[in-house]
């Protein structure tokens, strides 16, 4: 092994310094750019995070607001409604006097009203309306649509009118009625029993406002209205019976107080239905008004109403009933974030309503970040290529240092034997003939090896600067090598080596298309090559092949000797490359021998290719492929 000097160790000390050296440089170059980026993308994600939940906030909040407003202005639309209208018959005004007229709420399906919304085309109320209900002062459930045969006006209307949907009709007041009696909704305020008639003309004064404030104290009274006597009158006989001592007593409770006390509706919910109720005062009199409504019907009627800001999927919404989910509009995600929470007002209070974000983190804040991480990543991948391309620079020059250094040496070498052996003949200091002959021999042996360095890199400079003439000539690659072995075997057998050649029989005759100089000059680099790195095997020889394997026809040679390291293999190629560096390096060389192969391979239209052989290393050359 070559002993170094304290300048190469110093050299390749400063060298790996200076590659240090540049890598921080490179790293403290993309920390200065990274860092103020990485905090303004993270400052701006955070911006951007906030702004879209307060979007997402605002529009949850205004779909909430659009729903109340929608289900207050149903709700004081049935509370503005006339108590007439919960009866079978109306008293009309016509010239002279008042006309008694079925009233709307009698037809079925009811199509009047602000809980209805009647779809013609398909016959039903698109708000879920089951059916109007009234519960007179005997706790007698009373609907307008279905008619209590027992009384007055009840008989009349069964006589006068068919029911072809009676059935229907009644399989809906048997619904109410389950409603009602489940939820124990009931007149409290007096009974009919406790009237007590003073006179023919006075009825004694009943609290009946009095207890409707005391009952509804938590609640405002939401209106008084005026009627006629004739109105009420026509309202009220619906809940007589068929006999004229109750007739009269009717009459006499009304007197002459013609004002309807009216409080709010309140909501009771059972089995999937909302029933609506409110409590009436008259006179004497009291009554429980109220309606049935389908609760899923009605309230996905009023989701479908939501503000298109909500209405996308990047939002679901829900309305739970004492915390269970009843109502949906979207559909929620695995990882939907819930953004919004609140009841909604009276009378609908035990109603929950909900809005989920089914964006995950803002879609925003996350293009946001994402930018910043592939422009980081950019910057680096820039920063990396830009060190790898001066750093490949830099050890390009430092492999030229080397290979002038190299040359220098190699040149040295040879020139010093010439030199030696001239003046030992020169000066007659040899006076053996055989010793003289032996001289001659290593003189021009030396010369032979000297012109070959220089032409090799004659050959590098021509083939860099695109000035080898290729002379393409069908020649018999056989030929090519019997002529490389007749010039070049000696100079191997002189170190030592045998050179063999072996061929198939189908390759001897071949013709191909080739360049005899570039194939001289690859047998000379290859076997140069094979010469330097065998010297310490133990089996010292060199092998040619020239063999087919279908179309592929290639030339290889072989040694024994210790091979290329497989992490080595892509960069042999590469110009001014050793394997070993310039400190450790056992072998004499430039390191241009195997790039010059590979330029001319490509020259020529030929592959090359280099594999262990264990022991040794095989080189292939693939000439272009035959023609079958």
């Amino acid at each position: 092994m070559r002993t170094l000097n304290v300048s190469e160790i110093l050299s390749y000390l400063k060298k790996h310094q200076a590659i240090v050296k540049d890598r921080l440089v490179f790293v403290s170059i993309f920390l200065v750019i990274g860092v103020p980026l990485s905090i303004l993308f993270v400052h701006t994600y955070q911006q951007s995070s906030a702004l879209a939940e307060k979007t997402q906030l605002y529009s949850a909040n205004n779909a909430y607001q659009a729903l109340s407003d929608d289900l207050t202005q149903d709700f004081n639309g049935e509370n503005n409604r006339s108590y007439k209208v919960y009866g079978i018959l109306n008293s009309t005004p016509v010239i002279g006097g008042y006309s008694p007229q079925i009233s709307e709420s009698f037809f079925f399906p009811d199509s009047a009203g602000p809980y209805c919304s009647f779809d013609v085309e398909n016959n039903h109320c698109r708000k879920g309306l089951v059916g109007h209900f009234q519960i007179d002062q005997s706790n007698t459930l009373l609907t307008p649509f279905y008619p209590d045969t027992n009384a007055i006006v009840g008989k009349m209307v069964w006589d006068y009118y068919a029911f072809e949907d009676e059935k229907q009709r009644r399989s809906i007041r048997d619904l109410i009625k389950q409603l009602v009696d489940t939820l124990e909704i009931r007149n409290e305020i007096v009974s009919q029993e406790s009237f007590q008639v003073v006179d023919s003309t006075k009825v004694a004064e009943a609290p009946i406002i009095d207890q409707l404030w005391d009952k509804n104290s938590n609640i405002n009274i939401r209106r008084t209205e005026i009627t006629s006597e004739d109105e009420a009158l026509t309202y009220f006989v619906e809940t007589a019976k068929m006999d004229s001592a109750n007739m009269g007593r009717m009459q006499l409770s009304i007197g002459n107080d013609l004002s309807v006390v009216t409080s709010l509706f309140q909501a009771k919910y059972s089995r999937g239905y909302i029933v609506f109720y409110r409590d009436i005062g008259f006179g004497a009199l009291s009554m429980v008004q109220g309606f049935v409504v389908n609760q899923n019907t009605y309230l996905n009627y009023r989701l479908l109403s939501l503000p298109r800001e909500i209405a996308n999927p990047d939002y679901a919404v829900e309305l739970a009933l004492d915390g269970k989910v009843e109502n949906t509009r979207g559909r929620k995600k695995f990882n939907s974030r819930l953004i919004f929470e609140k009841s909604l007002s009276a009378p609908f209070e035990q109603l929950t309503f909900r809005v989920y974000s089914n964006s995950g983190q803002q879609l925003a804040g996350y293009t946001i970040l994402l930018t910043g991480t592939i422009l980081l990543i950019i910057i680096a991948i820039c920063l990396i290529t830009i060190y790898r391309f001066t750093r490949s620079k830099v050890d390009l020059a430092t492999k030229r240092q080397d290979f002038v250094s190299a040359i220098t040496h190699e040149l040295k070498t040879p020139l010093a034997a010439i030199k030696m052996y001239a003046e030992l003949l020169q000066n007659s200091w040899v006076a053996n003939e055989e010793k003289k002959q032996r001289y001659y021999n290593q003189i021009a042996s030396e010369a032979d090896r000297l012109s070959r360095l220089i032409q090799n890199v004659l050959n590098l400079s021509k083939l860099d600067g695109n000035r080898w003439n290729v002379q393409l000539r069908m020649e018999r690659p056989k030929a090519v090598i019997d002529d490389f072995l007749a010039t070049y075997s000696k100079n191997v057998e002189k170190q030592g080596f045998e050179l063999t050649v072996s061929t198939d029989m189908e390759a001897d005759n071949i013709h191909l298309l080739i360049d005899r100089d570039a194939i001289m000059q690859i047998l000379m680099n290859l076997v140069d090559n094979s010469l330097k790195f065998s010297k310490k095997s133990d089996y010292k020889m060199i092998s040619i092949e020239l063999a087919i394997k279908g179309t592929d026809m290639y030339m290889a040679v072989r040694d024994y000797g210790p091979g290329i390291p497989p992490s080595e293999m892509k960069k042999v190629f590469q110009e001014f490359y050793r394997v070993e560096n310039e400190m450790t390096r056992q072998t004499s060389g430039t390191g241009i021998g195997l790039s010059m192969v590979k330029k001319l391979c490509t020259l020529c239209n030929m592959k090359i290719e280099v594999e262990n052989a264990n022991p040794g290393l095989r080189t292939k050359i693939h000439f272009p492929p035959l023609e079958l």
